[in-house]
């Protein structure tokens, strides 16, 4: 079974971070059965039960399972992380504390796409460019993303040391720069959350952290993630 503090590296200086839960596969099903005064038929139709009220929506048992995690990870994914109103959560305050120097770059650029205004799409720009006296175009927008958060992590720094106020420096910083939350969810609610932010059309970066909270959600609630994998298109169809 994962231990509490089991964490994943996600992206260059994020992770998610396992730090406890609550219920069970186990707890679901005793949660479903009260609606009938039913006692455990055993294993097998146990796991067949689960599959059944996951596969016709029977959502309210898996609300009695929860799953804190420590998240960092980029400002800006976390603005789509919050776009998911049905979890608790608490974040660093930049109004208390200085922001360390940790700012998410790319390890390779994806261009936009043509077709879907919010998408973008992988992009060949590893080629020497001669305008660029042989660096490629990736190795350029590197160097620029990493001047960018320099010299802003060194005015922030300049406005703190003279005294601006911690609420009002922050405003210099840039939206790839680190941030670390608590976030707590019903199990029911991150399963929408993994269907919405694993697929293909979500922003690479929030993909990332999907992959990695649905890997520790596998360890916790097996049999619940055996039947998300087989039915979750009816999350799909309940987002429409």
């Amino acid at each position: 079974m994962i231990q509490p503090g089991h964490t994943i590296p996600v992206l260059d200086h994020g992770y998610v971070r396992y730090i406890d839960h609550m219920g069970s596969d186990a707890r679901i099903l005793e949660a479903a059965r009260v609606s009938y005064r039913s006692a455990s038929k055993g294993e097998e139709a146990d796991k067949k039960l689960l599959a059944y009220l996951y596969k016709n929506r029977h959502t309210s048992p898996f609300e009695m399972a929860k799953v804190t995690l420590n998240v960092k990870l980029p400002i800006f994914v976390m603005r789509q992380y919050v776009r998911h109103r049905m979890q608790n959560l608490n974040e660093v305050s930049a109004r208390y504390t200085e922001l360390p120097n940790e700012f998410y770059i790319p390890a390779k650029w994806r261009g936009q796409d043509q077709q879907n205004k919010q998408s973008s799409v992988p992009m060949e720009w590893n080629q020497p460019v001669s305008k660029l006296a042989g660096k490629s175009y990736n190795a350029h927008f590197t160097d620029i993303l990493q001047d960018h958060c320099q010299k802003a992590y060194t005015t922030y720094m300049a406005l703190l040391s003279d005294g601006v106020a911690r609420e009002m420096a922050r405003m210099v910083l840039p939206v790839n720069i680190y941030t670390e939350i608590y976030s707590c969810w019903d199990l029911k609610n991150l399963l929408h959350f993994i269907a919405l932010r694993e697929d293909a059309h979500a922003q690479a970066e929030i993909q990332d952290y999907g992959r990695a909270i649905k890997s520790i959600c596998a360890e916790l609630f097996p049999w619940t993630m055996e039947a998300y994998e087989k039915f979750k298109w009816s999350i799909h169809e309940a987002a429409q």
